[in-house]
């Protein structure tokens, strides 16, 4: 993969954002499997997480502490762009009542040559 419109790069940041706020865990399940590789590994500031079965957890996880009590959601800013297997794109963690941004960050992926995750590198901007 050489370059990829925007528009296709944001409907990934789409679906990776959706896995985060998805209530139902085969849903859920479903979605890290259509978007990271078997042996994927993903990475934060304070957390190492490899394979499909660990992002799993990670991902419920998340969901459980900021979507599950109703609070908080999360969603992707547009504009996502990527070359070579490469896709970063920024999304926030938004008030589910007002709106409002209360967290922000970026992730930097790293395709396989068929769309999958393979390397997912997440930083907390605010």
């Amino acid at each position: 993969m050489s370059t990829v419109g925007t528009e296709a790069l944001d409907t990934l940041a789409h679906r990776y954002i959706a896995m985060w706020n998805e209530p139902d865990p085969d849903l859920r399940r479903a979605l890290v499997d259509g978007l990271f590789a078997p042996a994927c590994v993903h990475f934060t500031p304070t957390r190492e997480v490899r394979g499909r079965a660990d992002m799993l957890e990670r991902v419920r996880d998340a969901h459980a502490q900021w979507v599950a009590p109703g609070k908080h959601h999360f969603r992707a800013v547009p504009g996502a762009d990527g070359h070579h297997g490469a896709v970063r794109f920024t999304w926030e963690m938004a008030d589910t009542a007002t709106g409002a941004a209360v967290s922000a960050g970026s992730d930097f992926l790293v395709l396989d040559a068929s769309g999958l995750i393979v390397s997912d590198h997440q930083f907390i901007d605010r």
